[in-house]
């Protein structure tokens, strides 16, 4: 869809998280990257919406009575969030919930045996999760926190959560990307039949539109990578160097054998368009194919940022004509009131 006054809007979402394999430190990981975003959000006149895994901080603080270096973290992770609040960026809710069985071995977090998906958690115990997490989250937020991203995108069944996050005020949701799959018995999802549009209201499942619904869905734009991307990924994780150089210093856990092989065949190719290291190059050819966009949005993660990615973001902003930066609430409040109960258009 083309808007009638031909602005442009982008809205920019960060994942603030640590690795789920080795784990990296916190200060490579989030620290430093979100510092750098914090500047060049100064520089650029925008806001982001940083997903906090707050799970995490919850895990670091059952363990920072016994390990000066979590007590660290934990300060130093909450000090910059509350740096991120002052600086007016939006603070939305990212669930994690491995975090609960996660230990602390040795000085380093031990991720094995660890639930990874909420299905996998009893119905009191999702209760607890979201309600603490919620309010350790709110208490370092300026704002009201109103929206959500499931982590890693596992998003289903939504309505097992649905009434718990009106409960708490969390009305956005944001972790669709329309026409991506991921087949994994441990983190897979299934966007194939999502729309690829602007944002709309749902009901009971986020990639369903419904005018009526009281949630807002904001997604993430997808992008289709090149047949030799996962090529490229697999060196680098093979390799004894990576090639995308980011910030952080951990590792992601791979996925399964079934999705490995789907990949490098050709046979998975959308992906969300990032700003981290390795997806980054996409920006500036995608922004000259789809120049008549009306909305972008564009995800990542501070562990996966680099330098670079903030200069290929510097260049996509002039290819793709910018005029407005958008928080996730930001949007949700213009789709909100544009829906009236219609299913919205194509943007592109």
């Amino acid at each position: 869809m083309i808007r009638s006054n031909n602005t442009t809007d982008c809205v920019v979402s960060q994942d603030y998280e640590l690795f789920f394999h080795s784990s990296g430190s916190v200060e490579k990981c989030m620290i430093e990257p979100a510092n750098a975003l914090l500047e060049y959000s100064q520089k650029r006149n925008l806001h982001l919406t940083f997903f906090v895994d707050v799970g995490m901080l919850r895990c670091f603080d059952r363990h920072a009575a016994d390990n000066k270096h979590v007590a660290r973290d934990a300060r130093s992770i909450r000090k910059n969030l509350r740096a991120i609040a002052e600086a007016g960026h939006e603070i939305g809710l990212h669930v994690h919930p491995h975090w609960e069985d996660t230990r602390l071995v040795d000085g380093r977090w031990d991720f094995s045996n660890t639930r990874y998906q909420l299905r996998d958690f009893s119905a009191d115990e999702i209760n607890d999760i979201f309600r603490s997490y919620f309010s350790l989250l709110q208490d370092l937020a300026k704002a009201p926190i109103v929206s959500y991203r499931a982590g890693g995108f596992c998003v289903e069944p939504f309505a097992a959560i649905s009434g718990l996050l009106l409960e708490l005020g969390i009305d956005i949701e944001s972790s669709v990307v329309p026409g991506a799959k991921l087949i994994d018995p441990q983190k897979g999802f299934d966007f194939a039949g999502a729309p690829d549009v602007r944002g709309w209201c749902f009901d009971s499942s986020p990639t369903v539109p419904s005018g009526e619904g009281p949630f807002v869905e904001v997604p993430v734009t997808p992008n289709t990578v090149s047949r030799f991307f996962y090529w490229g990924r697999l060196v680098d994780r093979l390799g004894p160097q990576q090639r995308a150089q980011h910030f952080g210093d951990g590792l992601s856990k791979a996925i399964g054998r079934r999705e490995v092989l789907r990949r490098l065949l050709g046979g998975s190719r959308t992906s969300e368009l990032s700003l981290d290291a390795a997806k980054a190059p996409y920006l500036l050819p995608i922004a000259r194919r789809a120049n008549r966009r009306s909305t972008w949005h564009v995800m990542g993660h501070p562990k996966l940022l680099s330098r670079r990615s903030l200069e290929i973001f510097d260049e996509f902003i002039e290819q793709a004509r910018i005029d407005r930066f958008l928080t996730v609430a930001g949007l949700a409040g213009q789709v909100r009131a544009a829906d009236s109960g219609r299913r919205p258009q194509a943007i592109g």
